[in-house]
């Protein structure tokens, strides 16, 4: 079970859906398909079984209820008194024989025609023997007699003994040939009653009621369950008495039917089966006559048959019918997601120009959800490349203003140790500025720097200033001791200083003041720089400071700008705020950065 289950998980979702529809349509098609054609069998089987029982059993009953008026018909010269006299006389003893036996003759003759022969059909003609005399004392039939016969075997026939024996019960007689009064021998049966005297008990003689096999027909009606079906009626004798070839009249039913009709003998076996036929067998209570009926198994149930064919084949085909549209609707389901499978293996290997385009269902809604997720990426990847690309012109820019540092750091050294032995201070201590400036710049390892880097940076470039402008401005530093390790971006604060200077506190009466403020508020990291310079309207303002031949002077409050955007996003920059005559204030906003990684904030 549990490897079938693991090849099961193994299948593609495609085969595993069309196994699944499978079995939920081949399963219940056999169970329910099979089930009904199999009850369908079985009752159209004891249907048609027992109609042919019954049948049968009819014609059995139909031959007891038309022998019951013939048996009764057998007692009637006992219970007339002119023939039981006729039974008792002996002619020879009479004086005119002849013509006594003549008149007697006629009397029992016209007895049978108008008494007997009119209360049955069935019967083909009458015979009344008188034992004593040895002659035939009345007859139905006046055409002709086999005398001789009479004289010589008719009295040794085994069914006349039967009748004498059973001294006055009837005698049902199967199959003989009637040579009494038939030119041609014709087949028949009969009915044989001795005549004995009721108070001597003297056997008397018999009455002999002959029916005609052919009569015998008019009893059944020629009922076919299929083409060749047979039908026999056998005697006690187990002789045929009437089957559809005469020519098998009279002959041993075992003979002519096979061993299976050994096996058929009586009512409580009235039903057997071979491999080819069903025998059905009744037997008759009064005269003990059987009616059988054979018929062919592949012939009784053709209809059948034909009907359990149409079945299959129409199961067969709403089968296949099924199984074509478990597989069109499995494939329905899986071939986008083997399309979309294929296109998501592209996308997973560096192609992100693919297109989906599935338009129906929910795979279709997802591709399309996929298909915008796609573009929003490559936009992304565009807007990143670009950011990427003019970060790299910013930093670029910004490199611009170190101006050889290496070279200049050098060269700075050696005339501040000149200016040192000459005893130059001032010249000594603006060049020491210089060169911390110039060794802040050379710092081309990172783009990020730490705030006392900064600082010192800031500190020195402003003392540079002061020099040069012969303190015509102070400055202070309002510097949180929390914030010393945080880290920024380098140059931020350098051109607002420049700005200050150059242009804040140019052509001012008055000494200028410049405040450098760093601390932390609300999570971020706040540069503020304020001059108490002439400041600036919104006609007059100016992003870029003025250039007065130092290269440092290019790196201007846009750069500032997209640099903090393109490094800390949208929530992040420069605000300045001025009034004309009244000072400028710039305030840096950054996210907090820890002194452990670089990019990370705090």
């Amino acid at each position: 079970m549990i490897r079938l289950k693991e090849r099961f998980t193994q299948l593609t979702l495609r085969n595993r859906l069309i196994l699944t529809f499978a079995c939920f349509i081949v399963i219940p098609f056999i169970i329910i398909g099979g089930t009904l054609s199999w009850l369908y069998v079985e009752s159209n089987r004891h249907m048609i079984l027992d109609a042919a029982v019954e049948s049968n059993k009819q014609i059995v009953r139909n031959i007891d209820t038309s022998l019951n008026p013939i048996l009764r018909l057998s007692m009637y010269p006992v219970q007339d008194k002119a023939i039981l006299q006729m039974m008792h006389k002996d002619y020879t003893a009479s004086p005119y024989p002849l013509y006594e036996r003549s008149q007697d003759y006629d009397t029992a003759g016209g007895i049978i025609k108008n008494s007997i022969l009119l209360y049955s059909d069935l019967i083909d003609s009458v015979v009344i023997y008188q034992s004593k005399n040895r002659m035939v004392i009345g007859r139905s039939n006046d055409d002709y007699m086999n005398h001789a016969y009479l004289e010589t075997e008719f009295q040794q026939e085994p069914y006349v003994r039967k009748i004498i024996e059973n001294k006055g019960l009837f005698v049902p007689i199967g199959v003989h040939p009637e040579k009494l009064m038939s030119y041609d021998n014709t087949p028949v049966v009969s009915i044989g009653r001795a005549i004995v005297d009721p108070y001597s008990k003297e056997n008397l003689g018999f009455i002999l009621l002959n029916i005609s096999v052919d009569k015998l027909k008019t009893l059944w009606s020629d009922i076919r369950f299929t083409t060749h079906t047979g039908f026999y009626l056998i005697d006690e004798d187990r002789r045929i008495i009437y089957s559809k070839n005469k020519r098998e009249i009279g002959e041993w039913a075992a003979d002519v039917i096979g061993n299976d009709f050994v096996h058929m003998d009586g009512e409580q076996k009235g039903l057997l089966e071979n491999n080819n036929e069903y025998f059905i067998a009744s037997t008759s209570h009064i005269s003990n006559w059987m009616a059988v009926t054979i018929i062919p198994k592949n012939e009784l149930f053709a209809f059948v048959n034909t009907i359990v064919r149409t079945i299959a084949i129409s199961l067969l085909v709403l089968l296949g019918l099924s199984m074509l549209s478990s597989i069109y609707i499995a494939t329905g389901i899986t071939k986008p997601l083997l399309n979309l499978q294929r296109k998501m293996k592209l996308v997973s290997q560096g192609n992100l120009d693919v297109t989906i385009d599935i338009q129906k269902g929910e795979v279709g809604k997802i591709s399309v959800t996929i298909d915008n997720m796609l573009k929003e990426i490559r936009r992304l990847i565009q807007q990143i490349y670009q950011d990427e690309q003019e970060k790299r012109n910013l930093e670029a820019l910004a490199l611009q203003s170190q101006i050889k540092p290496h070279f200049i750091y050098n060269t700075l050294n050696v005339i501040k140790w000149m200016a040192k032995i000459q005893g130059a201070s001032g010249i000594e201590e603006a060049l020491t500025a210089f060169t911390s400036v110039i060794k802040f710049t050379a710092k081309t390892e990172s783009d990020y720097v730490t705030i006392s880097d900064e600082v010192v940076f800031i500190k020195s470039y402003t003392k540079i200033l002061e020099f040069r402008y012969f303190n015509k401005f102070e400055v202070s530093f309002n510097i949180d001791p929390a914030v010393m390790d945080y880290k920024t971006l380098k140059f931020l604060l350098q051109p607002l200083i420049e700005n200050a200077v150059f242009h804040g506190f140019d052509e001012i009466p008055y000494k200028g003041e410049l405040t450098v403020s760093i601390f932390e508020d609300s999570g971020s990291l706040n540069m503020i720089v304020a001059d108490n310079g002439r400041g600036f309207n919104a006609e007059r303002r100016k992003d870029e400071p003025s250039k007065t031949g130092d290269q440092l002077n290019e790196i201007g409050v846009k750069n500032i700008r997209k640099r903090i955007k393109l490094h800390f996003g949208e929530d992040y920059g420069l605000w300045i705020t001025s009034e004309e005559g009244s000072g400028t204030v710039a305030k840096i906003v950054v996210p907090v950065i820890n002194n452990n990684h670089e990019g990370e904030t705090k």
